[in-house]
């Protein structure tokens, strides 16, 4: 009779199989399954985007909820605290934005008005013309010649033509007006339908992600479950070290960067931080405002009369002194307290993530990146690698990490 061994090493006719049943063709489908998914995910970005946020947050709030939910001081359930932190949720935010959009608002049109008006360009010119090199200016004067300079039609004569002109430009404007408008319009009502879709979604995702993640253990195969929950688990780290970590601490350094650099004095300083606290996400990438910082008050001074100037120490110190104590609040307080030691994703990694993610599939791509890259980078470091170095040194015939069949 004969064993099972040799019942695995008699050859199937291929003739007779099911498409399913070959190797190569499930795993062809699989992957074109994935390329459709996202594919299909980018087209319908407009529903995808809020149901990706959605989950983010329903992810990033679960360890609380969980620990809420399982405390016996809160003997509440699970809906009530989910109710509860999106309505603690809804008013930080309605707060903050009550905040900080008037003056938003008010530093942006004051940033058009400068720039519109020419007073950025000519400043430029001004610190170009007494501190750039001899050799540098006619290059650095090319470089801002695209900006307006807030001189075109002074001193023209008015004649018939010259008002009919006037006529169609006041035309135009009207156009452009009710272009804005109903671009304005547009953005207020997809901000409104955003404002309720996410919280929306939010509460089912927060409600059911218990279920899926034990329905996700459920179907990991006895065979090489440790291994692979092993590697679920810190593919988890990886991706809650960021998402859990780095945004919610570009957050906050974005924050105080903008309440320090308007204590000093930095023009457009909500503005610079918040973008800035954006790219901060990504470590030593904001080490980019230390120069857009120091320029902008430096381009502010010059618009002043040399007796109620900064002096040229304190343009340079003051705004570096406050970016120096946003990395130290970072690097002692925040990454310790909130992200943990270790994230798993090093900033090359974060970097070329979301950076390949927003040209290929943007906003939609930048979400999905950092997560796929930690996914993909611990894989090649967990499975493939280890199998490669085995067919390296000749204890493996093959250096993928699959068995035959």
């Amino acid at each position: 009779m004969r064993g099972k061994n040799d019942e695995q090493q008699i050859p199937r006719d291929v003739s007779k199989l099911h498409l399913w049943q070959i190797q190569w063709v499930r795993d062809s489908f699989l992957i074109l399954s994935l390329i459709c998914g996202v594919w299909l995910g980018y087209a319908m970005r407009d529903i995808t985007i809020p149901l990706l946020v959605a989950l983010l947050l329903a992810y990033l709030f679960e360890p609380l909820v969980s620990f809420l939910e399982h405390n016996k001081k809160f003997p509440l359930g699970r809906i009530p605290i989910i109710v509860g932190l999106l309505t603690v949720i809804t008013t930080f935010v309605l707060v903050v934005l009550v905040l900080t959009v008037p003056m938003v608002i008010s530093q942006t049109s004051s940033l058009v008005g400068d720039v519109s008006s020419g007073k950025i360009r000519s400043q430029l010119e001004q610190a170009t013309e007494k501190y750039a090199p001899v050799d540098m200016k006619d290059e650095i004067q090319q470089t801002i010649a695209f900006l307006p300079s807030g001189k075109e039609g002074d001193g023209a004569i008015i004649t018939d033509a010259s008002v009919s002109e006037g006529d169609n430009d006041l035309i135009k404007i009207a156009r452009q007006t009710g272009d804005v408008a109903w671009n304005v319009l547009g953005s207020i009502i997809r901000f409104g339908i955003l404002a309720v879709l996410i919280p929306f979604y939010f509460f089912f995702f927060s409600l059911w992600f218990p279920d899926v993640v034990s329905f996700a253990k459920s179907v990991i195969p006895d065979d090489g479950r440790v291994e692979i929950e092993s590697l679920l688990t810190k593919m988890d780290a990886a991706v809650a070290g960021f998402v859990r970590g780095r945004i919610v601490i570009a957050a906050i350094m974005g924050g105080v960067l903008a309440v320090g650099w308007m204590i000093v004095g930095v023009p457009y300083a909500i503005l610079l931080g918040i973008g800035i606290g954006v790219l901060c996400a990504v470590p030593f990438l904001g080490l980019v405002g230390i120069p857009l910082s120091v320029g902008l008050l430096f381009l502010e001074q010059l618009g002043l009369s040399e007796e109620s100037r900064m002096a040229w120490w304190g343009i340079i110190f003051w705004p570096t002194l406050v970016f120096a104590f946003v990395q130290a609040l970072d690097g002692w307080v925040l990454t310790p307290l909130i992200a943990g030691k270790a994230t798993n994703l090093d900033p090359v990694t974060i970097f070329v993530a979301v950076l390949a993610g927003g040209s290929v599939l943007g906003a939609y791509g930048m979400l999905l990146a950092v997560p796929v890259a930690a996914c993909i980078k611990i894989t090649i470091q967990e499975i493939v690698l280890p199998n490669i170095r085995a067919w390296a040194q000749g204890e493996a015939k093959d250096p993928l990490p699959f068995e035959d069949t």
